[in-house]
């Protein structure tokens, strides 16, 4: 102001009409660039920015409203829940005031609700109001725009593409990451039962190590940071998906997390990244990554950025953590966080409640083997893994499959060997292997033998398997199945 009170004279801009044409073309511009100025401020506070509102329950309404506008917001209604007010963080530690004044760039607000009590669970509760949730102060329309979230991303192509739903998931489907412990019992009579425990990705977390579930917690806080990203927890994983989309995947077991992106493998060859494509679970979540320590995982964020970077998804910390204290075994299955697979020495399935009752008249339980299910295995790694009792018990506990007897001689095949010939998932019967030319034409039967290293979870069926093949079928996720005449 100084500068220009130097330059401008004090008789001011109308003398300056009869005054010298530079001084009077100074004063003229000076007024044009404060009128700039005041347009451009102008446009700026019209500027619409878009607010989403997280209603819960998988519902979102995403509104635009210019800067520095004051907004009035209402409650939502949701059947069952009564309203408890909106907040601007997920873990509902930062709440908003009635009135919400939105900041001059993008902004994300959180419902928070809490459960009717049962004696009022019947009481139908209103639907969410058609008129918007935030409406502006003094009575007038504030939302420039207003349209559900679904409208939004059909506008966006990077939220669109390949918008399929996850398929349902098989809980008694095995599959990587998975830890599953093995015990004999004995009977007082002297009957053996084989038994099975298979533990929920839930109850993999609560009995991991400190470290990994600090690891978790972290890397949990991180993913849900990026703005619509959605959690699905399931028996077998942690999912996070944004709308239909598959984000990430991750699994833990005691001292490590397995993580899953949404990324092409092929253009991450300078990480230490495993291709899964060709496994179901994890089609969708290709890129592989195993974290066991700080280092990898600073790398897992860097591979999160890139997943996000590829969705268009923008950042707002989020910091939750979950308590995860340790809980024997015995809790966990009555939390139905573990599942028990028991059948006797002859074949019968023997229901969990018998299998405490033979406990409680004095049965002796014996553990054996506990083994996590892997993407890949060598020969020699299986044998290490598991031991021949625990592997004599494996099977015991496999499905039998009668078949009609016929003479021939029995052919034997390698596991590499039909690594190397089928696909994820696929069946191997004696039929299948003839097709493939891999036995004898002639042969009745075949056995199964342990060679090499098996990258597939398959279904085998089989007269016979030598142990350490037993190992590497289920170490792999797959399944053995025995073949009797009858």
């Amino acid at each position: 102001m100084a500068f220009l009170m130097g330059i401008v004279p004090p008789f001011g801009c109308g003398a300056l009409l009869a005054g010298t044409t530079p001084t009077f073309i100074l004063c003229v511009s000076i007024v044009a660039v404060a009128a700039v100025v005041a347009v451009v401020l102008l446009f700026l506070l019209l500027i619409p920015y878009k607010l989403r509102l997280e209603l819960g329950g998988g519902k979102t309404l995403v509104e635009k409203h210019a800067g520095h506008v004051a907004l009035e917001l209402s409650s939502p209604a949701r059947e069952g829940y009564t309203f408890e007010g909106w907040y601007e963080d997920a873990a509902f530690t930062k709440p908003v005031g009635k009135i919400y004044r939105m900041p001059a760039h993008g902004a994300v607000l959180y419902a928070k609700w809490s459960p009717v009590p049962a004696a009022q669970a019947d009481i139908a509760a209103e639907a969410i109001p058609a008129a918007p949730v935030a409406q502006a102060s003094g009575g007038q329309a504030g939302p420039v725009e207003r349209a559900e979230l679904s409208a939004e991303r059909q506008e966006s192509p990077s939220l669109s593409e390949e918008a399929e739903p996850e398929d349902a998931e098989d809980e008694n489907e095995v599959g990587e990451g998975d830890e599953i412990d093995n015990a004999l019992v004995t009977l007082v009579t002297g009957g053996k039962v084989f038994v099975q425990y298979r533990r929920s990705f839930r109850a993999r977390l609560i009995q991991s190590a400190d470290e990994t579930k600090a690891m978790y917690n972290r890397l949990r806080s991180e993913i849900l940071s990026y703005i619509g990203v959605k959690e699905r927890v399931s028996w077998n994983y942690d999912s996070f998906n944004v709308g239909r989309r598959q984000f990430v995947k991750l699994n833990a077991n005691t001292k490590s997390i397995i993580i899953y992106f949404a990324l092409d493998p092929a253009l991450l060859t300078e990480y230490r990244i495993r291709d899964v494509s060709a496994k179901k679970r994890y089609a969708a979540v290709p890129a592989r990554f195993k974290i066991t320590g700080e280092r990898s995982f600073r790398t897992a964020l860097e591979l999160l950025e890139k997943t996000a970077g590829s969705f268009g998804l923008d950042f707002k910390r989020v910091s939750e953590e979950l308590s995860l204290p340790y809980q024997p075994r015995e809790e966990l299955i009555k939390a139905k966080l573990i599942k028990v697979y028991a059948k006797r020495e002859t074949g019968e399935t023997v229901a969990e409640e018998q299998l405490e009752e033979y406990i409680a008249e004095g049965a002796t339980v014996e553990p054996l083997s506990a083994y996590t299910v892997t993407d890949e295995v060598a020969v020699n790694d299986a044998q290490e893994q598991i031991t021949d009792a625990t592997a004599h018990q494996l099977m015991g506990l496999a499905e039998t499959k009668f078949v009609k007897s016929s003479a021939g001689r029995r052919a034997c095949v390698n596991l590499d060997t039909i690594s190397a010939n089928f696909r994820e998932g696929e069946t191997v019967d004696l039929q299948a292997l003839q097709e493939r030319g891999l036995v004898d034409r002639r042969a009745s039967a075949c056995k199964i033998l342990a060679r090499g290293v098996l990258n597939k979870a398959l279904t085998v069926e089989a007269a016979d398997f030598s142990l350490p093949a037993v190992k590497m079928i289920v170490l792999t996720g797959g399944k053995v199945v025995k073949l009797k005449k009858g």
